[in-house]
């Protein structure tokens, strides 16, 4: 993420955005949120992602934008849709389609269409998806290689080849998004493979990592070009400033001179030759004594560097460290019979009998997780956000990533009122963010 320069693009947003608010200029402030979201998503943070798309639909509908302002609720629906919340990412979805179906402009109905097809289908809703991707195709004739594509791979998992490969052509059209083309070689890879032509498959296969290949190499020197023109006008930068500062010293020292020279050739003193022949000498001095300096500050710079660089890849690695050993840790106890038995214990649900946990099962629950998490012991025990006994029992249940209605379950209590007590616990953990695990805030303290 260096070459990207993430921080200073996000400061230098940051700033633009709190003066686009004091001035008012909403339609900016939505612009903005949108790029910041960008860079969010480059770096994968979904949840920061989220939050500046949220912003930009606010600002683009104070500042009556309806057409950024459906466009933002759309990339609000596909952050939902990637976290799996298909059903707020349809809600969102369709709050989109209702604004721009107001604007009666086909083109842009098309693309909201073709995202509520992608909704549809990720729900397994194959009907309600078909008919988006097809009003798509009848409103939007600008860029449709994509929406075949869609459409070809709705067939193919239907297993109805002819249909997936008649759509599969239709996408062989150019197209401003390049993954398309790479993805056509892979269905119909898929598609010739199910068909039993393993020639025609291996074919396609192999052209399909030949453009996957092509088009990395070409991201990856569109980076390095950039990068090589940053240097380089960094570089210049440098070396004009370094030009000028020189033209300045040999002008002084060439000044200096002439005035000793026309002084020793008035007074042909011996002494102000003398005197002249100190001074060049103090120049003389001086410059090597200020070049050693900036040598030696020059070394003292690169030193710096070198060590800021080995500790940001010490953090990193350390990092990395601690996530393996978290992940290790929720395998160790997906491993354990107590997590197995509580899985069991809510597959298996008898009408009319109490299957919540004993007091004797909270106390081995609550021991095992201590055990593998201890700053779980040292959070619960401090309770400064003030958990009641409930939902210090929901913090631990969300270490099992179980579903609300085997929550409740475990609880005694109906779906509703575990969805309550989950809501609760969230806002209390965790106020300002959307969706986040309750367990993920408590390992955030350390482990």
């Amino acid at each position: 993420m260096k070459d990207k320069l993430f921080i200073p693009a996000t400061k230098a947003y940051s700033d633009a955005l709190s003066l686009t608010k004091e001035k008012h200029l909403y339609n900016v402030a939505g612009y903005i949120c949108s790029y910041m979201a960008d860079l969010y998503q480059y770096t994968g943070q979904r949840s920061e992602e989220r939050r500046k798309v949220e912003d930009a639909v606010g600002f683009f509908k104070q500042a009556g934008n309806e057409r950024s302002y459906a466009f933002a609720l759309r990339d609000v629906a596909k952050t939902w849709a990637f976290d799996d919340s298909l059903s707020l990412a349809l809600h969102y979805m369709l709050m989109a389609d209702s604004v721009i179906t107001n604007l009666r402009d086909s083109a842009e109905i098309g693309e909201i269409a073709n995202g509520l097809g992608n909704i549809y289908d990720l729900m397994g809703d194959v009907e309600k998806s078909k008919a988006c991707f097809f009003k798509c195709l009848n409103l939007n004739t600008m860029d449709q290689a994509p929406t075949y594509l869609a459409l070809s791979d709705l067939y193919y998992n239907e297993s109805h080849l002819d249909s997936a490969r008649y759509y599969l052509e239709k996408a062989a059209t150019p197209t401003s998004n390049s993954y398309t083309l790479i993805d056509c070689f892979y269905l119909g890879y898929l598609i010739e493979k199910e068909a039993g032509d393993t020639e025609r498959a291996l074919c396609l296969l192999e052209q399909y990592q030949e453009k996957k290949d092509s088009l990395y190499n070409e991201q990856m020197q569109v980076d390095i070009v950039d990068a090589e023109k940053r240097h380089d006008v960094v570089t210049v930068v440098q070396e004009n400033r370094e030009l000028v500062v020189e033209k300045r010293f040999l002008l002084a020292f060439a000044v200096i001179i002439c005035l000793l020279l026309v002084v020793g050739y008035q007074m042909r003193d011996k002494k102000r030759l003398l005197e002249i022949n100190q001074r060049q000498k103090f120049l003389e001095e001086e410059k090597r004594r200020h070049k050693k300096l900036k040598t030696e500050l020059e070394d003292r710079l690169q030193e710096l560097t070198a060590e800021m660089e080995r500790k940001a890849a010490t953090h990193e690695d350390t990092s990395e460290y601690k996530k393996e050993i978290i992940a290790l840790r929720f395998e160790k106890l997906k491993q354990s019979s107590l997590f197995k038995a509580i899985k069991e214990q809510c597959r298996k649900v008898e009408l009319n009998i109490e299957q919540k946990l004993s007091e004797e099962d909270w106390k081995d629950l609550i021991r095992l997780i201590n055990s593998l998490f201890p700053n779980t012991s040292a959070f619960m025990k401090e309770n400064t956000l003030g958990l009641t006994k409930t939902e210090i029992k929901v913090c631990y249940l969300s270490f099992f990533n179980l579903r609300l209605s085997e929550e409740a379950i475990l609880l005694g209590v109906s779906s509703d009122s575990a969805n309550k007590f989950r809501s609760r616990t969230r806002q209390k953990l965790c106020p300002d963010q959307k969706g986040g695990d309750i367990n993920e805030f408590i390992l955030q303290k350390g482990w």
